[in-house]
């Protein structure tokens, strides 16, 4: 034998050997019967640190649950519903006669998720290769659950629409359908059901084939980008902070509001105006300003920093600024009642001495992370003026 892999053991819930003199053991056709068979394989595949390590079990006996096959079923459902939102959207074609799209028509989200997509199958093969299966089963996951679902399916969902632009959609319906089916491929020797399926109904391939027998994808290092997935970790941060501000302030979902972006870095502008549909479009944006320098009286905001970018929402007259300022110092004061508490505690010279190590830095860090949280609301009540 030119290699011999050698796998490790299941472990239970406590780190020790499954045996039926124990009782311990954990049936792998329940929790098919409970999760899937695709959910239970990925699991222990994705939990493989390495050849011969052990893998413990995360099992909760007395609600028979399983909360890292539970996170594989979840895996497996995020998948089948970006899969059918695709195909629901391109047309009734399938990815070959859709074609792929030209370099010369792709928008720059599409040239992201490309780059994103090349990155993570060159990963991929040199994981299998080198017999990193846990590290493969879990840069899979993070690629289709953040890149392709939670952003790309985002930002090309307005370009979808039967009114948008004809060229436009039509780029975004090929690239939409050229990553799934990778994806589909990529994905299928850990989860092999439920990318057959999905695999034939996008494919509209008969029973005649099957996708085991395609072949593997393989990297197109032109495609590869990392400067430009490093200008969208900035409008993803951007994107993030305006969600975080807008919820922080209670603004409801539906209300559109302005921003101010500010930085000194001519580069970091161009990429921000580079995206600013994207700004616009997915942190519910109507009026986007982008400068170098902040006018000297910008009125009650709300503000956020991602790197050296600020970031500041305009609340007047998008919420009552007396009622979020009367919260806050609520939440203050209530912060503020723990401080003390937990200052006392950490200066009475026989807890510290009673207490065992442990419990007395666990309060160090209590009262480090309330201190914190206390500067923010501090910080946001400035804001406010």
């Amino acid at each position: 034998f030119e290699d011999v892999y050698i796998h490790g053991l299941v472990l239970d819930e406590n780190g020790e050997k499954m045996s039926k003199t124990k009782g311990n053991g954990i049936d792998p056709l329940l929790m098919i019967d409970k999760y899937g068979t695709d959910a239970l394989r990925y699991t222990l595949v994705k939990e493989v640190a390495g050849a011969g390590q052990d893998i413990r079990f995360q099992y909760d006996r007395e609600k028979d649950e399983s909360p890292t096959v539970q996170a594989s079923r979840n895996f497996t459902n995020k998948l089948w519903n970006a899969s059918r939102f695709a195909m629901m959207n391109l047309g009734g074609q399938t990815p070959q006669q859709l074609g792929n799209p030209g370099a010369d028509e792709l928008e720059l989200c599409d040239r992201w998720i490309l780059s994103r997509y090349h990155q993570v199958v060159q990963q991929t093969c040199n994981y299998i290769e080198n017999y990193g299966l846990g590290e493969a089963a879990k840069g899979l996951y993070e690629f289709i659950w953040g890149d392709f679902c939670d952003w790309y399916i985002e930002l090309v969902k307005s370009r979808l629409q039967k009114d948008a632009n004809v060229t436009s959609r039509n780029v975004a319906q090929q690239t939409l359908a050229y990553v799934l089916e990778g994806i589909l491929k990529l994905l299928h020797p850990f989860m092999p059901h439920i990318t057959e399926e999905i695999w034939h109904t996008l494919t509209q391939t008969g029973d005649e084939q099957t996708l085991a027998l395609q072949s593997y994808p393989t990297a197109d290092t032109d495609l590869i980008n990392p400067e430009l997935e490093q200008q969208f970790e900035l409008l993803f941060g951007t994107i993030r902070t305006i969600r975080n501000l807008r919820a922080e302030a209670d603004i409801k979902p539906g209300v559109k509001v302005a921003a101010i972006l500010q930085s000194e870095s001519d580069k970091e502008r161009q990429i921000l105006s580079a995206g600013q549909s994207y700004i616009q479009d997915l942190a519910k944006v109507d009026n986007l300003t982008i400068t170098s320098a902040l006018e000297t009286e910008i009125g009650q905001t709300i503000a956020g920093v991602v790197g050296t970018v600020q970031v500041l929402i305009p609340l007047a007259g998008v919420i009552d600024v007396a009622a979020f300022r009367a919260k806050l110092q609520k939440k203050l004061s209530k912060l503020e009642g723990e401080i003390k508490s937990l200052s006392g505690r950490l200066n009475n010279q026989a807890f510290v001495e009673k207490a065992t190590p442990e419990v007395v830095q666990g309060v160090r860090d209590n009262l480090a992370e309330v201190e914190k949280q206390a500067e923010i609301l501090r910080s946001r009540l400035n804001q406010l003026g």
